[in-house]
């Protein structure tokens, strides 16, 4: 098993095309230089936006079941701003309970446009693990219900929603004689029958709940907004607490400051790029036996992520 690619040999001959692609599919990333990623790309850093979340986080999910009051949280921010991450985090950092099943204590759906109730139902069937996940029309209020009893049954505390912001182009149809009410109303339905926390991560140009909802927004009380890093203090101490997470290989360079601005201005914040950049950088340092993460390493890693395409110049070019 050393390559994931295999290939067929030919009786005849091969001609200098054949060679080169054959030899460009052996190309892969060594086993030791992928496990060295994974560790690199699981890598968490407690800023502080993320740190405010997760005790937002932290309070909805104790009080959640506790008290009659509905609670929950609309976290907005732009792609890449760790919105989703946190989630997961949140999520896998759990401890174990005799409150609820494993693995069920926080669970995670996603929207898409124009959401409908059915869409909703399906998703938080899927997020129990229900056998049938199908929602038919005539059969929305009889799979809600299955759906917010396993919500109980399991112990569930808190709902994470991604693509919130879908929301804004919800609708409301009519078939037949059974009217499907919107998707804003099914999420509030189940907060108030379940008494599961809701938590809603959007995109920053969501308008907010107030021009979809006002009964959700009513609701969920918490506000907070996550926002890509800026050049300063904050992203030089990120940095810092990143390069020390990673054992496998040093990153340190990334910690001096003109490595630090040139690492800015390929991932201008966005965590999701850094994370991208660095793990690549991670890989070719591991696959090519090195110690030490290199600014070849990084100009490298840029191109590999970014491709000839992007309009960035690469800035580990100098």
């Amino acid at each position: 098993m050393g390559s994931r690619y295999d290939f067929i040999e030919f009786d005849g001959p091969v001609d200098a095309d054949e060679c080169k692609t054959q030899a460009r599919r052996q190309f892969t990333y060594s086993p030791v230089a992928l496990a060295a990623a994974e560790v690199a790309e699981r890598a968490y850093v407690m800023f502080p936006e993320f740190k405010r979340a997760l005790e937002a986080l932290d309070r909805i999910y104790q009080l959640s079941g506790q008290l009659e009051t509905p609670q929950g949280a609309l976290i907005q921010g732009p792609p890449g701003s760790s919105k989703t991450t946190l989630a997961k985090y949140f999520t896998k950092s759990l401890p174990r309970s005799n409150l609820f099943d494993i693995g069920y204590g926080a669970l995670f759906i996603r929207l898409r446009a124009n959401p409908t109730q059915g869409l909703v139902v399906s998703q938080l069937l899927r997020a129990v693990k229900y056998p049938f996940t199908e929602v038919r029309k005539n059969r929305v209020y009889t799979m809600r219900d299955i759906a917010f009893e396993a919500l109980g049954q399991k112990g569930t505390k808190v709902v994470f929603v991604d693509q919130a912001h879908c929301l804004a182009t919800q609708g409301r149809t009519r078939h037949s004689d059974v009217p499907e009410t919107a998707a804003s109303d099914t999420l509030r339905e189940m907060m108030d029958e379940t008494k599961v926390g809701l938590i809603l991560l959007a995109d920053a140009k969501f308008k907010g709940l107030e021009q979809v909802d006002a009964a959700l927004a009513d609701r969920i009380s918490v506000r907070l907004n996550m926002t890509h890093f800026s050049q300063g203090a904050v992203w030089q101490a990120f940095l810092g607490s990143f390069a020390k997470t990673i054992e496998v290989v040093d990153i340190g360079i990334v910690t001096a400051e003109p490595v630090a601005a040139s690492t800015f201005l390929a991932t201008t914040g966005n965590r999701r790029s850094f994370r991208r950049l660095l793990t690549e950088g991670v890989l070719i340092a591991v696959h090519g036996d090195c110690k030490a993460l290199t600014i070849e390493h990084l100009h490298l890693a840029f191109e590999r992520t970014r491709g000839d395409g992007s309009p960035k110049t690469n800035p580990y070019a100098s």
